[in-house]
């Protein structure tokens, strides 16, 4: 039993939404990890502080307090601002999920009353041409347009046949100069007014060449193409009004079968469908933005720590827990070697937690990368229209455990590759004959008009339909829009006069 495109669009929208949910509580593993580092840099500060007090003591107590305050507040102020612009990110983040759950609900909406609006098309068709079919005067004009197509065929298969004879004979008569002499003087036509000896050479020289034979050889080489071609162009014409009739009747029957609105409702939803994909693509795009400058916030090697570490070392002096150490050791005291101790401690903790926060980023990082990935194979899904209703997908494809695969792959290219080898066109009422034969009405048209034929002027009657086609792309329909596909008469008429 197979899998229906919309079924399948839900799944990968729930993969979709599980790996978001494994990206966010990563970052809450993260923030967490921000919170041990928060403490053990209040820790390090304190131990901080405490040293310059044992090795500063001819300054006051206030000063030194005054002093750590001023670099605290500096530093606080750095992490507000951070926490500030996270807090908005957050918004603007949960703003764009929002609006793109609400525009894929849409999305989905539009689809489905696609759908069933091309299915409606298919069976207003469908009805179309078997009333057509049942139309005596319609299967006697198929029946015409198929011989005349076939007539047609021929003649344009001997002109062709006869182009090339001219083209490879007729040098061989301009090149006999004793045929040129004597056609070039008239002879043998009422406009020959030579007399005596050279009209008796002359007659002489054309029973030598056999000039009758060759004049007449050579004339048919010369006018038989052109008055081929104005024969073609008449026998054109003769089957472009049978066409135009036969367009009628089934304009008329497609106007009682309420056809045309029924397809410009389908062109509409279409419309309206592309436009909601680019509006829905534009918010992915501004929502992988915001990922991406919350992740880059989220980094603690971000712009915002470096700025607040400048800050703290500035205050440090740029003294190194090392050289703190060999001062240490150079008293008497043991206070100081404490705090040192302490402080060095500490630097080692805050060594570990940054190494588990680099593993966790990194994974965050790839778990970020393939979210986007996922997301564009979304917007390909959708795009290649696999989220409709006619969209089928063979029941042995398996889009959990496909989705996992990719992601332990770090790629889902080969997930792509899957779902299109999987994926089924289901089955319409109508054929595809050709590449130019896309138009509802054309296609009743031509299936009509071949059902209506049948037998060997089966393939005349629809090659007939197609060349009225292929004659209007060519430019002879002008600019005519979707409405005036059925073949409006009077305008043919006037065009052909």
């Amino acid at each position: 039993m197979s899998v229906s495109g919309p079924v399948l669009h839900q799944q990968l929208m729930d993969a979709y939404a599980a790996v978001q949910a494994d990206l966010e509580s990563a970052r809450g593993e993260i923030i967490f990890a921000r919170g041990q580092r928060d403490d053990l840099d209040d820790q390090r500060g304190e131990a901080l502080a405490h040293l310059a007090e044992h090795y500063l003591p001819e300054l006051t107590p206030e000063a030194i307090g005054q002093t750590w305050v001023e670099v605290r507040s500096a530093v606080a102020e750095v992490l507000h601002r951070k926490q500030d612009h996270a807090r908005r990110l957050a918004e603007d983040l949960k703003d764009l999920s929002d609006r793109r759950q609400r525009q894929e609900q849409r999305l989905l909406e539009t689809t489905d009353e696609l759908d069933r609006a091309v299915d409606q098309q298919a069976q207003i068709t469908g009805e179309l041409e078997q009333r057509l079919l049942a139309d005596d005067e319609f299967v006697r004009l198929s029946d015409r347009a198929a011989m005349a197509e076939a007539a047609l065929e021929r003649a344009e298969a001997n002109l062709h046949e006869i182009d090339q004879d001219s083209v490879r004979k007729l040098p061989a008569y301009d090149e006999s100069s004793l045929f040129r002499y004597l056609y070039d003087r008239g002879y043998g036509t009422v406009a020959y007014n030579k007399r005596g000896i050279t009209r008796r050479i002359d007659r002489w020289l054309a029973r030598y060449v056999d000039f009758q034979k060759a004049r007449q050889g050579y004339d048919f080489l010369r006018k038989t193409p052109e008055q081929m071609r104005q024969i073609i162009a008449e026998d054109r014409e003769a089957l472009d009004a049978v066409m135009t009739v036969i367009e009628r009747r089934r304009d008329n029957l497609a106007e009682e079968l309420g056809l045309n609105e029924v397809i410009v409702r389908a062109e509409e939803l279409t419309r309206s469908r592309e436009e909601q994909l680019k509006s829905l693509d534009a918010v992915l795009a501004d929502e992988k933005d915001q990922q991406t400058e919350l992740s880059e916030l989220d980094n603690p090697r971000g712009t915002y720590y470096r700025e607040a570490i400048g800050v703290f070392r500035d205050a440090l002096d740029h003294i190194s827990s090392r050289e703190l150490k060999q001062r240490a050791k150079r008293t008497p005291e043991i206070v100081d070697d404490q705090i040192v101790a302490r402080l060095m401690g500490v630097e080692s903790d805050m060594d570990r937690v940054d190494d588990a926060a680099r593993r966790r980023r990194a994974e965050i990082d790839r778990t970020q990368g393939y979210l986007e990935d996922l997301g564009r194979l979304v917007q390909r899904f959708r795009a290649a229209q696999f989220d409709s209703a006619r969209s089928q997908f063979v029941d042995s494809l398996d889009v959990y455990d496909e989705v996992t695969r990719a992601r332990e792959k770090g790629s889902v290219e080969s997930l792509w590759q899957r779902i299109r080898r999987a994926q089924r066109w289901g089955p319409t009422t109508t054929d595809k004959i050709t590449n130019v034969a896309t138009h509802p009405l054309t296609q009743v048209l031509i299936n009509a008009m071949a059902h209506a034929a049948g037998g060997a002027m089966q393939g005349h009657a629809r090659r007939a339909a197609n060349r009225r086609m292929q004659n209007r792309f060519r430019g002879s329909w002008g600019n005519s829009g979707s409405g005036s596909w059925g073949g409006d008469s009077s305008d043919a008429n006037r065009r052909r006069r």
